[in-house]
């Protein structure tokens, strides 16, 4: 229960930073990268916080945030607030 609360407290962050990662970066095609630049900051805080180590695991955290970060981007996807361009 405690992980599934993390994520819900975290949602409104994931959603920020899911945004603000595709307004610095809104090159097409480059999705991949730029879930390695958030998985790659949310792993450089894990690595630091031994309160967040003792609460869930690194393969854990993984896919929870890449679980939702791809539903997040899905869904702007399909509402529209991100827009493919197409070349």
């Amino acid at each position: 229960m405690s992980t599934l609360l993390l994520i819900l407290k975290l949602l409104p962050t994931i959603l920020n930073v899911v945004q603000a990662i595709e307004m610095a970066i809104p090159l097409p095609g480059s999705g991949k990268a730029k879930l390695e630049l958030l998985m790659s900051t949310v792993f450089d805080v894990f690595e630091t916080d031994p309160a967040l180590k003792n609460e869930v695991s690194k393969d854990r955290l993984t896919a929870l945030f890449q679980g939702a970060v791809q539903r997040v981007v899905a869904s702007f996807n399909l509402l529209g607030i991100f827009h493919k361009t197409v070349a």
